[in-house]
């Protein structure tokens, strides 16, 4: 009786022992759970195309101007000429008599005022771009044009082709791509020796519609801190003009000189190590030296060219100069204006040259349009070699004077009701 108690209790220890370890050191089966019990859900998918169809409609700002205008209509022709044959182009405009569903398709482009964009915007902390796919709206922005155009090329050369399947286009509702893209990052010497047009948005900051008689605007410069622009008074006889003072932080003007013999004051570029303002006076061959702090005059010294155009090439303690008579062209000089080379200017028929800016890398030549011209252009130039190497249109009318560049940021000045200053934005034509 005992010895079968015994067998028994061991047969239970045993038993358990299999239950708890598996038999034999094996390890216990597990079996598959239920179908559909801890699978991933499928990704839900936003119909963009089906076979060559789309409901969605193209939002962009009702105030769109500019790049935003342009670019918005070139995506539509993009999207027409390659996704589907129908889509419309819209504005943002909203309202009791044209509500817009909740659950309505769209292609939101940049800054709009639905919701999804200003979310968008609000979420990109960063210098770059942001697409994102909602269950019925993709969302596009960018923090400059620059940026808007990386997008676009992401959109279309990468996105679409990786989600599109037997003529059906579906984006998964979710994705996001957030990228860095600085402006500084574009490199406008590569886009146009690929061909690429390159263009100028261009945003004003600053109007000063004169003082007494001195409404004309003309050159421009810059020390960082201030710029300083010339206003004319082309009354008599002989051209005079005031340099105006500028706070660039504020865009208040903060002091305005006495009158000046300055002839037509074309351009005006900063010396940073003499801290004084160069003028080109232009009708006498001469440039006209001012203390940048007190805007007195300090000397008028004659060149060896007549020149209409100044620029100071950053750290290379060098002027450039837009020359005629010899030498002539694109002139280099030492700060003492002794001529160190030259090289030809390009034609520029159809448009009016003015002055010029330069920094370490480039001449940036701005002209205003004549002759039935619709826009402003830029020359741009190799400031080490000479080398032409295109040009960047400005869409506007207005008749550009000079430019000049403070803080990673370039700017153009128009004369247009007096002085008008804008900030200007390089980008590759979306097409």
């Amino acid at each position: 009786m005992k010895i079968t108690r015994a067998i028994t209790i061991f047969l239970l220890i045993a038993s358990l022992l299999c239950l708890f370890a598996g038999c034999n050191g094996e390890e216990p089966i597990v079996t598959d759970p239920a179908p559909g019990g801890t699978e991933e859900p499928a990704t839900e998918l936003l119909v963009l195309v089906d076979n060559g169809k789309s409901d969605f409609t193209l939002i962009r700002s009702e105030e769109a101007s500019g790049y935003y205008l342009d670019t918005a209509k070139a995506v539509n022709v993009k999207i027409k000429n390659t996704l589907c044959d129908k889509i419309k182009l819209a504005d943002d405009w909203t309202g009791p008599l044209n509500p817009v569903p909740a659950d309505a398709h769209e292609i939101l482009l940049f800054e709009t005022k639905r919701a999804e964009s200003i979310q968008a915007m609000a979420d990109l902390d960063i210098e770059g771009y942001l697409i994102r796919v909602t269950d019925c709206k993709v969302v596009i922005v960018g923090s400059s044009p620059a940026a808007c155009n990386e997008a676009l090329y992401y959109f279309f050369d990468t996105l679409i082709p990786e989600h599109t399947s037997g003529g059906r286009i579906a984006l998964p509702i979710g994705f996001e791509k957030k990228q860095e893209f600085k402006s500084s990052d574009f490199d406008i010497a590569k886009a146009l020796r690929e061909g690429k047009t390159v263009c100028a948005d261009f945003k004003l900051v600053f109007h000063y519609p004169g003082i007494e008689g001195f409404r004309v605007s003309q050159g421009s410069a810059t020390d960082g801190k201030y710029a300083y622009v010339a206003m004319k008074d082309g009354s008599g006889a002989a051209e005079v003009d005031k340099i105006v003072k500028i706070d660039m932080a504020t865009w208040d003007v903060v002091a305005v000189s006495e009158t000046f013999p300055l002839d037509h004051a074309n351009d005006i570029t900063y010396d940073p190590v003499k801290k004084q303002l160069i003028v080109v006076n232009m009708l006498s061959n001469t440039v006209s030296l001012i203390d940048a702090e007190t805007l007195a005059f300090i000397d008028a010294t004659a060149l060896t060219f007549g020149t209409w155009g100044a620029g100071y090439v950053d750290g290379a303690s060098q002027y450039a100069f837009l020359a005629h008579g010899t030498p002539s062209g694109l002139v280099i000089t030492d700060t003492d204006f002794k001529p160190i080379r030259s090289s030809p200017l390009a034609d520029s028929t159809g448009y009016v040259g003015q002055g010029m800016d330069a920094d370490s890398k480039y001449a940036y030549v701005p002209l205003s349009p004549s002759s039935g011209k619709n826009d402003n252009i830029i020359q741009i130039y190799d400031i080490t070699t000479g080398e032409y190497l295109g040009i960047v249109s400005v869409a506007t009318k207005m008749e550009s004077e000079s430019m000049f560049h403070a803080n990673g940021k370039q700017y153009m000045h128009f004369n247009s009701q007096g002085s008008q200053i804008a900030e200007l934005e390089y980008y590759i034509r979306f097409e």
